[in-house]
């Protein structure tokens, strides 16, 4: 076979040709010059980042008698490393138990044959059995004067104590991305390869900080792209994604432009990218961010340019929350059958409310008379849509009601089917013990009360207290009822449910406990833009969340876990739901009859701290 593989070709041979692992280098040429040569030695770090090849090297050095250099190799040495007699290379992963280790202490008694020392290199040896460690054992403590010990691993955590306590241990780093990118650049002049510089960086990337990956890497991209490396062949070889769309991607969620931001995820996903390298490289992204905006120095970005860093229109709160998102998303990964779900259920939540950066962001005196025209035709477009919404036929409410979790039944003309399908209805409601809910009366309940909405709460109250309340404290009129389930849509309560089984399986915030606890059994009967209404068996629970309203870190959590600050009510009376929605169905002009009315905004200051807000309530 005539091609020899990049990796092999340009394995080093001597100290000198060794990048990345000065401290190590350093190391063992000062034992050699001061004649302090230990018995054993363990190389341990990641993969391909040259913990046998330096072995070889430092064997080969020990050995070499032929240079007036201690620390240099001789031709001889350099060519004939593989075939020295001295230099035993094993692999403890294919020979791994008692027999060999016995065989390999049977044949070290033997003197070398060229050299002054015989030196056994055994790569992997984490993978030694337990028995096979423990024969190795008093070798390693007490060998002959003339035989020294190179272990070499990725895994050092799985050697036994009394081993790592018998040895000097040395340990191997990620070779940076700089060093992999000029040594790549140096082996493809030499081989006269034409390559994209550009193409380089991502090949680093894709090494995970490993020399060997990254020629193999290179190796093949050259394979695929016909003797040239071009950017576009690593990126759609390798499964991953370009800067500029990591980029774009960041900017359309912080802008609010959720469908086109779904769109590119799409495009990305039918391109066949990695989702682990995905999510990875949208972390790095925000954290090469946060480095600059925090130091002004390009020259500690990892990822990206200074150009392409400039480009992304972001800010430092954004970057801080959202690359939480995405370090939980990373261990959810492991565990999940369908990784692009939950990419774009986390995608969502990392998109930024239109409105609310409308609300919240500065603007100038000159953009005010602007801004307010803008948000005029917006809210008129709103009310147009209402009016427009309000004409719609039965069909339309029927859809919405089969996804309320709670109202699924279909409308039909028939007396007798309707009468089944009420039977039905009453039974989707079984899991709920009515029985043992205690009679509730209705007050009426005024929707623009903001007063109470609007306090503000700087720590979640205690829940003990509701778990014993067998009466509901907060009820609904009917009509508010029926307001819910008309402003209810399908997307804002699929979006809602979701995003509660991602709170129940995935939020392991101690401040967000209580929250957790008391949403576990919750139901989600009905969710619009801004508001959610749910139930749980619990009664006290109920009352603990009507009791939140809108308490700082409730609606901070609202806003981190179901996309913004909302109205969250919980209903005791489910038998009420039911019953409203069931006529509503019944009803093919319910919108025209009732006039729906949307709940305001939530008003609360995110900025104001525990602090500041007993001051301001006491002075």
């Amino acid at each position: 076979m005539s091609y020899k593989a990049l990796y092999r070709k340009y394995r080093p041979r001597t100290f000198n040709e060794v990048v990345g692992q000065d401290h190590i280098i350093q190391t063992l040429k000062n034992i050699i010059l001061n004649h302090k040569i230990s018995h054993a030695y363990l190389f341990s770090g990641p993969r391909g980042v040259g913990k046998t090849s330096v072995a070889k090297i430092f064997a080969s050095t020990l050995n070499c008698g032929h240079a007036e250099n201690l620390i240099s190799l001789c031709e001889h040495c350099i060519k004939n490393v593989d075939q020295n007699l001295d230099i035993i290379e094993m692999d403890a992963a294919s020979n791994n138990g008692v027999d060999e280790i016995r065989e390999l202490r049977e044949k070290i008694q033997h003197t070398p044959a060229y050299g002054r020392f015989k030196i056994y290199i055994i790569d992997e040896v984490h993978m030694l059995t337990k028995g096979a460690f423990n024969a190795l054992l008093k070798t390693l403590e007490e060998p002959p004067a003339h035989a020294i010990f190179i272990l070499a691993t990725t895994d050092p955590q799985k050697i036994p104590l009394t081993i790592l306590s018998r040895v000097q241990r040395y340990n191997f780093r990620k070779i940076p991305t700089e060093i992999i990118v000029s040594q790549l650049e140096n082996v493809l002049i030499s081989e006269q390869i034409s390559f994209e510089n550009s193409s380089l960086s991502y090949i680093a990337r894709l090494a995970s900080g490993g020399m060997r990956d990254a020629l193999s890497i290179a190796d093949q991209a050259l394979a695929y792209g016909d003797g040239e490396i071009k950017l576009n062949d690593i990126i759609y070889g390798f499964g991953i994604s370009a800067n500029e769309n990591l980029i774009t991607l960041l900017n359309l969620l912080y802008e609010g432009k959720v469908k086109e931001a779904i769109s590119l995820v799409n495009e990305l996903k039918n391109g066949g990218i990695d989702t682990n390298q995905f999510v990875s490289a949208l972390i790095n992204v925000l954290k090469d961010w946060i480095i600059y905006s925090k130091t002004s120095d390009h020259k500690l970005l990892e990822l990206l340019t200074l150009d392409e860093i400039q480009t992304l229109n972001i800010d430092d709160k954004y970057a801080f929350e959202k690359s939480e998102l995405l370090y939980k998303l990373t261990k959810d990964l492991i565990y999940s059958d369908s990784p692009f779900q939950m990419i774009e259920l986390t995608l969502l939540r990392m998109a930024n409310n239109q409105k609310e950066d409308i609300k919240n962001k500065p603007i100038t005196s000159e953009q005010q008379n602007t801004q307010e025209t803008l948000i005029n035709t917006q809210q008129n477009s709103e009310i147009a849509k209402m009016d427009k919404q309000k004409d719609k036929n039965m069909d339309t409410i029927k859809i919405e009601l089969e996804h309320s979790q709670e109202i699924l039944i279909e409308a039909n003309s028939d007396e007798a089917n309707a009468q089944t399908i009420n039977n039905d209805i009453l039974n989707t409601f079984n899991d709920f013990n009515f029985d043992n809910d205690p009679l509730i009366s209705t007050a009426e309940i005024d929707l623009n009360d903001t007063e109470n909405m609007s306090k503000i709460g700087v720590e979640l109250p205690d829940i003990k207290p509701f778990e014993d309340q067998i009466n509901a404290q907060k009820t609904f009129l009917d009509n508010e009822i029926l307001n819910m389930i008309l402003l209810s849509n399908r997307s804002n309560l699929e979006f809602a449910i979701s995003s509660l089984d991602w709170v129940i399986k995935g939020c392991e915030e101690k401040i967000y406990a209580p929250i957790v606890k008391v949403l576990q059994n919750a139901k989600i009967l009905a969710a619009g833009p801004n508001f959610i209404l749910l139930r749980t068996k619990n009664i006290g629970f109920n009352n603990y969340i009507n009791s939140l309203g809108n308490n700082a870190i409730w609606q901070e959590f609202l806003k981190k876990y179901f996309g913004g600050y909302k109205h969250v009510f919980a209903l005791s009376d489910v038998l009420q739901y039911k019953t409203i929605g069931t006529k509503a169905m019944q009803n093919p002009n319910i919108k025209n009859e009732f006039k729906t009315q949307p709940y305001p905004d939530v008003e609360i200051n995110e900025h104001e701290t525990p602090t500041g807000w007993l001051y301001n309530h006491l002075k």
